[in-house]
């Protein structure tokens, strides 16, 4: 990998488990994070730390790895004391219901040592990595016997690569002239993102979300969880917000956030009385448009789990996401062995 040496230190694990733990190192975290071989901006700390704030309190353990005074690797996990049905315990990426992205932060010069402490000084017979994009630089540095537990592909959109035909171009423009005042919005710095981010509470609320509890502004912690994240990200300046104006208010909102060069959408609401001009599809336009648009932002991750009808119209590409299983020490590498033959029997009798 090239990496500098650690002048004869070897590689730490240390674990923190609570928040003010993590306050401490905010500093080397972030350090972490420019460097990291794979960025992902939800376990950046000013995303991880609202969401243990608001999901994840007695329920997070943060294995930090150190070379010397340098933080060159961070991995939120959840332990649990079985795994898979065996006598085992398991540390298994920590993850909540608004992120699909647990690629942890490993620092790019020091990955393959910082993986090997880390599977070295473990208490835990499986390591579980989930979501985590196939082929990426972190599955590659991953033991070739992992067990892939789960695996999918998602929408992924390249700069400039959408497939966008006249007849969508064409419907497009009929929608957007059947809208009394219609304007696209992009947000700018220097904009009220609060602003922003009442337009978005307010329509997500109002429509099917809101109705089955699941609006960010159904509960106190999804809320805050959500106004903190957004706010912060638009103050580092990895905040896209694209969306649609009528009737002088706002009718559709998009956040997404941005990582080096990559983007992930995030969340969307549009307004449902105005369901007949095709709003979720309008602001679909307007997202690749601003995508097209930031020079700094080369590709962008759907963020979904199931197939989303305007993505995959727009979006030509996929991208492949696993969740892997490594054994760790004799027991969890032997462990590691029987489980496809527990699978096939359970299979078979089932």
């Amino acid at each position: 990998m090239g990496a500098r040496p650690f002048l004869g230190q070897r590689a730490r694990v240390t674990v923190a488990r609570g928040l003010t733990e993590l306050d401490c190192i905010v500093p080397a975290w972030e350090a972490l994070a420019r460097a990291a071989l794979e960025p992902n901006p939800f376990y950046e700390h000013w995303m991880l730390r609202p969401a243990i704030a608001a999901f994840g309190a007695g329920k997070v353990e943060v294995a930090l790895v150190w070379a010397g005074d340098e933080l060159i690797g961070l991995f939120p996990f959840s332990r649990v004391p079985r795994y898979k049905g065996l006598p085992a315990g398991a540390l298994v990426s920590w993850q909540h219901s608004h992120t699909l992205l647990c690629t942890p932060l490993v620092h790019a010069a020091f990955a393959r040592a910082c993986l090997e402490a880390l599977f070295e000084q473990v208490d835990a017979s499986f390591v579980e990595f989930r979501y985590v994009p196939a082929g990426g630089g972190f599955h590659r540095l991953l033991p070739a016997e992992s067990i892939v537990n789960h695996a999918y592909s998602r929408g992924l959109l390249r700069k400039h690569g959408a497939t966008i035909s006249g007849n969508f171009r064409r419907r497009a423009a009929k929608n957007e002239r059947s809208l009394k005042g219609f304007a696209y919005r992009f947000l700018a710095p220097g904009d009220d993102v609060g602003a922003w981010i009442d337009d978005f509470l307010r329509i997500e609320a109002a429509g099917w979300k809101g109705r089955n509890g699941s609006a960010m502004a159904c509960s106190a912690a999804n809320r805050r969880y959500f106004t903190e994240i957004v706010t912060a990200a638009f103050r580092r300046g990895q905040l896209l917000g694209c969306g649609i104006d009528a009737e002088g208010r706002a009718i559709a909102r998009r956040f997404s956030f941005t990582a080096g060069a990559a983007a992930y959408a995030f969340k969307t609401a549009f307004d449902e009385a105005y369901a007949k001009a095709s709003p979720g599809a309008l602001l679909e336009l307007a997202n690749v448009r601003q995508v097209d648009a930031d020079p700094a932002v080369q590709w962008m991750d759907s963020f979904t789990e199931g197939n989303a009808l305007a993505v995959e119209r727009l979006w030509p590409d996929r991208r492949a996401m696993q969740t892997l299983a490594v054994g760790v020490g004799a027991w969890g590498r032997l462990a590691a062995a029987a489980l496809p033959w527990l699978r096939w029997i359970k299979r078979r009798i089932g």
